[in-house]
This record gives structure tokens, sequence and C-alpha cells, in this order.
């Protein structure tokens, strides 16, 4: 099996309304599984400043970069069109202006409380995605200051 594209540095924006939800979207190229809004890192771009770009491409909301959350990496997913090996960095943005319009080969998008965000039919990794930042939130709620990494 071979990888065309060699390794590639990829990545997630967990964006985050006022309400506490998290925007999934439905990606053609991931078999119409719900997956988060994301993309590549761009020669020259910090991952922060990529995950944030490539939310707002995807989605058109203006998102203010939070903090890292995880990462990881995933290797010929059973979900994703064609082989492929990611590095991946997931993003936490809150969502701070605009609204919701899909491009590239999303299709559809719901706002969801994270905890019910794992009972729908995700992409490979974004359980795990999605329960990282569900840790996240709850330890930040015992600081007075989420660690920034912008």
């Amino acid at each position: 099996m071979g990888f065309p594209k060699g390794v590639e540095v990829t990545g997630s924006a967990i964006i985050e309304n006022r309400r506490g939800e998290i925007l999934l979207v439905r990606d053609a190229k991931w078999r119409n599984k719900w997956v988060m809004p994301g993309g590549h890192v761009e020669p020259g771009e910090t991952i922060i400043e990529a995950m944030t770009r490539e939310g707002e491409e995807e989605t058109e909301l203006h998102l203010k970069p939070v903090a890292l959350v995880t990462y990881g990496e995933l290797i010929d997913s059973k979900d994703f069109d064609d082989p492929r090996h990611f590095v991946y960095f997931d993003v936490h943005c809150k969502a701070i202006g605009g609204k919701v319009r899909l491009h590239e080969a999303l299709n559809s998008y719901r706002w969801m409380k994270p905890s019910d965000a794992l009972k729908m039919d995700l992409g490979e990794s974004y359980r795990e995605v999605i329960t990282e930042f569900i840790k996240y939130k709850k330890k930040a709620q015992g600081k007075r200051r989420i660690r920034s990494f912008v």
C-alpha cells in the first residue's frame, strides 16, 4: 500500500459557540460521516493558524483560536476516500461572528453539545478528539484561565 502524498500534516478546528456547542459537518471525503472542519497545514503556517484558517474557509465563521487540544496519527482510515497517512492536530476555536455557509465537500452541519456529538456517526478518530475536548473543557473549568498557545 502506498501513500502518494506521503505523510500529511492536517487537523481540525473544534469550533465552539456561545452555548458550549461544537460544530459538526458531514463531509463527502469522509463517506458522509460527521467530522469537524479542517484540512492541511501549509508551508510557513503554524498549526494554530492553519486550523483557524481551515475552519474559517470551510464555514465562513469568524474564529478566535484558543488552544491546541489534541493530536494524533491516522494511517489508511477506513472512512477516508483514499489511502492517506495523516498526522493531525485539533485546535479549539471560539466562533465570534459570521453565519455558517459550508464550502468544499461539506454538505450539512449541526451544532451539538460535545456529549451528544459522541452519539453521531463520526469519522474515524473523531470520537477520540471529542472525548479529549470534553476532558480539556472539564479541566479548564477548574482553572480561571485556559493555557493558550496563541
